[in-house]
């Protein structure tokens, strides 16, 4: 799907320029989006001529367009993450703004922004789109219905109101699952977002078995499940993940290894493990119908 930027993402009052708060918010929220659309390829956003030239060149240029110190480190942020993540589009039936509610307040910011934007969701009507609509560091999250008079339809976009929120929005399962053992950095990019999903980081460093490896390539069913609690086991220490009452994580003492489970019943799918050189390293994964393999 595709994205709009609600114009609280790029337009700031002036006001709200110079309150250090307000203006740190802004510019943290704008990166921070463009940083998650950019390093995971998720979406692109859609953009306009118009909007184009009020952002660039209107009389009324945005407060860090003409504040002497911000203008340069800025406008190469929006050149090399905003413009590479744009699509225009052409409003070649010449539509006007289309109707919002509730109401899109932008009064601070200019009457034309908001016009320019609300032409803009028009197309996205008139093409009949579900995208993304990705809210300014100070619009309040709610569900917003675009409309106009001349079709029968509107959308209601999926609102983005905080920019970790993209993560939702990656196809770990499909995105990023190896399909050789030479993709292994595939599997290492959906644990770390995995982490971020969780707000945790590894404390173990570790490695994958070639033999664990095969097993996931393999795998069709669980992928979710698989990188979410492999990521959790390696969040938590050896007394955590035991006490943990979904990963059950035990010791083999006949293998003298340890396990965690993936999937609950019927599946009960586990990963095997063992630590290696105060590594933690991933030895198999056994899918369904394959609960007592390993022991």
């Amino acid at each position: 799907m595709k994205t709009v930027f609600e114009p609280g993402n790029l337009f700031l009052s002036e006001s709200d320029w110079y309150d250090a708060e307000k203006r740190d918010n802004f510019l943290q929220h704008l990166l921070e989006n463009l940083d998650y659309i950019n390093n995971y390829k998720i979406t692109k956003i859609y953009w306009t001529d118009e909007l184009e030239k009020l952002l660039w060149d209107s009389p009324q240029l945005p407060p860090w367009r003409l504040n002497r110190d911000w203008n340069l480190p800025i406008v190469q942020v929006i050149y090399r993450a905003f413009n590479t993540t744009q699509e225009f589009i052409q409003n070649s039936k010449n539509l006007t703004s289309c109707l919002v509610q509730p109401s899109l307040d932008c009064s601070e910011i200019g009457d034309l922004t908001l016009l320019a934007f609300l032409e803009l969701m028009h197309i996205v009507i008139d093409r009949s789109e579900n995208i993304y609509l990705c809210l300014g560091a100070s619009r309040i999250k709610n569900d917003y219905f675009f409309s106009c008079d001349c079709h029968s339809f509107g959308i209601t976009p999926l609102v983005i109101a905080k920019p970790t929120e993209w993560l939702n929005h990656i196809n770990l399962a499909s995105d990023y699952w190896p399909d050789s053992l030479d993709e292994i950095e595939k599997f290492q990019t959906a644990l770390n977002i995995m982490f971020k999903k969780l707000n945790s980081k590894a404390i173990y460093e570790y490695e994958f078995s070639n033999a664990f490896l095969k097993d996931i390539i393999k795998t069709k069913t669980h992928r979710e499940q698989i990188i979410e609690y492999a990521a959790k086991r390696l969040t938590l220490n050896q007394q955590e993940a035991a006490k943990d009452s979904y990963l059950k994580d035990e010791y083999l003492p006949q293998t003298k290894e340890h396990r965690f489970r993936v999937t609950q019943r019927p599946s009960s799918t586990r990963i095997h493990y063992k630590y290696v050189n105060k590594k933690f390293r991933f030895l198999r994964y056994y899918g369904e119908g394959e609960h007592d393999n390993g022991l």
